[in-house]
């Protein structure tokens, strides 16, 4: 995973406080997928926290290295 130490703390902090993070069966039930689920607690995150964290993580990772890290976070595939 290329998202590690302080950067990926910061991210699994911002993800568990989402007001969507408890909604992974909600997701589920109303068929949208684990994928969704994880970008939407991304999104639903303090924009200035989001875009200060995406201004240091996307010098060197991409969305994949995201996607990655949201996965650990959410315990989704």
């Amino acid at each position: 995973m290329k998202i590690t130490g302080e950067l990926f703390d910061r991210l699994k902090i911002m993800v568990q406080s989402s007001p969507i993070f408890p909604e992974l069966m909600d997701y589920r039930d109303r068929g949208l997928s684990d994928q969704r689920y994880r970008w939407d607690c991304l999104w639903a995150i303090n924009s200035h926290d989001r875009n200060a964290w995406f201004d240091e993580v996307y010098q060197f990772a991409n969305d994949d290295h995201v996607d990655t890290a949201l996965r650990k976070i959410t315990g989704t595939q």
